[in-house]
């Protein structure tokens, strides 16, 4: 029986947290469609009475506290759910679980104060002054609660795909309650600061859309102070990893993702790889008295793809029918290139930077639209083919935030040229 496990050579058990956090890692190298179905139908199967979604499933072993029980690791009754409906769309683990997934989320609620939920695992093994377990840096309400949110107003987004609108208009208030809750209870907005300020306190507000959006550069300035003062060195353990890489590269900051994942004296994948690792260790030291060979640090795989190189589905158009192209070059990267096996077709991109030029290739299958967004903020004229972008057959451009030029494509294949900024194009010359 096949389940998505953390360390197949001790626990061989279905721990859940990974389907949510490790799963677009996943899936940009594999076709998980039967296997979630499979993990979400051995939830539904777990689920207890009262609602209850335990941690792992099948639950063959009844553990207790955190490790029966924690909010981030039952949600992926719910957020497997809807990302098996973006990166498939499918909707029909949506319309099977629906009833259950509500009850989840009832189950939830009936255990928090005015909202906030305070109880389980929290940030997993982070890197704190302790011995690594149950977080250390970041209040375990703070992980619960925002899960709670990100719980309720994703099924807000699914009532609304099944055309159950008083549900979907229910749940829409209901997250705002707790969202309101939620900031009133850690946000403090002198300092920028959420809780303790541990990575993982700015980065979930951050991605999961808890941040007013007044205060999103203060949040997100105290999280890349807090990163760039420990020297580029990350913090944030199992839960908290993927919203990090997440928050700093929707931030416009993925130097600072490649920063710190190209060095070997502080923990992360360079020091396991020092300490003689050849597969990912539980605990970011590579800590011997840990698992030596586990899945639950993974995410730097999505921040490839997704990022580094620019390949995502949109949840407006799932299963690929839109693909989103948002490249993010970093110093000491003179190109990329990545294609993934979507529903619809191969999907890719490649860039480069050539002669003070960056050029950038992507190809969309057939009965499928995509959107690039430029990685530069420039008033040089862009190509496409050698003419002009606007003037390509096919390609439509439009303005986007901060001057980034933003190119919607018909289906087919097509190469992007621009000249370099400056300051990139100097990047570019030192490489």
């Amino acid at each position: 029986m096949s389940v998505l496990t953390d360390c197949p050579h001790r626990e061989r058990l279905g721990w859940l947290e990974q389907y949510h956090l490790n799963g677009p890692s996943l899936r940009y190298e594999f076709d998980l469609s039967q296997l979630f179905a499979k993990g979400m139908n051995d939830m539904a199967d777990s689920q207890l009475a009262d609602g209850l979604v335990p941690d792992i499933a099948p639950e063959y072993v009844v553990f207790s506290g955190g490790f029966h029980d924690s909010p981030e690791w039952g949600s992926a009754f719910i957020l497997a759910a809807w990302q098996q409906y973006v990166w498939t769309g499918d909707d029909g683990p949506l319309r099977d679980h629906y009833v259950a997934m509500l009850n989840y989320a009832a189950y939830l609620e009936s255990l928090s104060k005015d909202s906030i939920l305070d109880y389980g695992l929290g940030d997993w093994f982070d890197v704190g002054p302790g011995k690594p377990g149950r977080s250390q840096l970041t209040p375990v309400s703070l992980t619960a609660t925002a899960f709670l949110q990100y719980d309720v107003a994703t099924l807000s987004r699914i009532a609304a795909i099944l055309g159950k609108t008083s549900d979907s208009d229910r749940l829409a208030l209901q997250a705002g309650d707790i969202k309101a809750a939620f900031n009133k209870a850690f946000f403090n907005a002198a300092t920028g600061l959420y809780a303790t300020g541990s990575q993982t306190a700015q980065a979930l507000p951050l991605v999961l859309d808890l941040v007013e959006p007044a205060d999103r550069a203060a949040v997100f300035g105290a999280l890349v102070r807090d990163v760039q003062g420990r020297g580029d060195a990350v913090t944030s353990g199992d839960v908290g990893y993927r919203y990090l890489l997440r928050a700093l590269a929707d931030g416009g900051r993925s130097d600072l993702v490649a920063a710190m994942n190209l060095q070997s004296d502080k923990p992360g994948y360079g020091y396991q790889l020092a300490k003689g690792a050849t597969s990912l260790t539980e605990a970011w030291d590579a800590s011997r008295i840990a698992s030596q060979d586990h899945l639950m640090l993974g995410q730097i795989n999505e921040w490839f793809y997704h990022d580094l190189a620019g390949i995502a589905p949109d949840p407006e158009a799932p299963g690929f029918k839109r693909v989103l192209f948002r490249p993010q070059p970093v110093p000491g990267v003179a190109w990329a290139r990545a294609s993934h096996e979507s529903p619809r077709g191969r999907v890719a991109v490649a860039w480069r930077e050539e002669k003070g030029r960056f050029i950038l290739d992507a190809e969309t299958p057939p009965n499928t639209t995509g959107e690039i967004r430029w990685p530069f903020a420039t008033a040089e004229e862009i190509t496409e083919g050698g003419v002009p972008a606007g003037r390509s057959p096919g390609v439509s451009i439009r303005p986007g935030e901060d001057g980034h030029p933003v190119f919607s494509i018909e289906s087919g294949s097509y190469e992007f040229s621009g000249v370099l900024p400056p300051q990139a194009a100097a990047a570019a010359s030192a490489k």
